[in-house]
């Protein structure tokens, strides 16, 4: 038996998981507090957190109640005093089981050839290299990008081939934002091949 857990965050810890957010993300990647508030409470999107016993180590936040059976992560952190312990690695590890009956995880990360800095493209292809030792692959000939921020796609396969997740990609992640963002803001995803 694992010594972690995956728990439920509850509304009233939003905003101190909120100021993690900040801390954790670029601006841009995340979305306002009260998007995210109304998200969790109308179920569009679900709260994780993953612990150790009694301590909080990561969290993320996915949406993964959709008919079209992928689950998104929107965001994914480890606390900082935790990272380089394999707490990530264990925590995708513990998503994988909880939704095993899934087509797959999808992940966004940025493009490290639109990176501003040289350390900001360093620190985009250590985000991908985690991933893809996670076994997250690359989906290829994918324009993609939301909010006008160049992304690529990775896909975890769960029960879906990777075949199946290439070809169900491009409609499936604009079926996700949909739900999320409305009709009035879907134009902000833009996805080619």
């Amino acid at each position: 038996m694992s010594k972690y857990y995956i728990r439920h965050m509850e509304l009233n810890e939003l905003k101190t998981f909120y100021e993690r957010i900040v801390r954790d993300f670029a601006q841009g990647e995340y979305s306002p507090y009260e998007i995210i508030y109304q998200h969790l409470k109308n179920g569009l999107q679900k709260a994780l957190i993953f612990c150790e016993g009694e301590r909080d180590l990561a969290y993320s936040v996915c949406t993964d109640d959709h008919d079209n059976h992928y689950v998104l992560i929107s965001l994914l952190a480890v606390f900082k005093q935790d990272r380089g312990q394999g707490i990530g690695s264990a925590f995708i590890k513990q998503l994988s089981l909880m939704y095993k009956n899934k087509k797959a995880l999808i992940v966004e990360v940025e493009r490290p050839d639109e990176a501003k800095t040289q350390e900001e493209g360093n620190s985009r292809r250590r985000r991908i290299e985690f991933y893809e030792k996670a076994g997250f692959y690359l989906i290829k000939g994918v324009d993609y990008s939301i909010w006008d921020i160049p992304m690529h796609l990775m896909a975890l396969p769960l029960v879906a081939p990777q075949e199946i997740i290439n070809q169900e990609i491009r409609r499936s992640m604009r079926e996700l934002y949909l739900d999320l963002m409305g009709e009035e803001l879907i134009h902000k995803l833009q996805i080619s091949s």
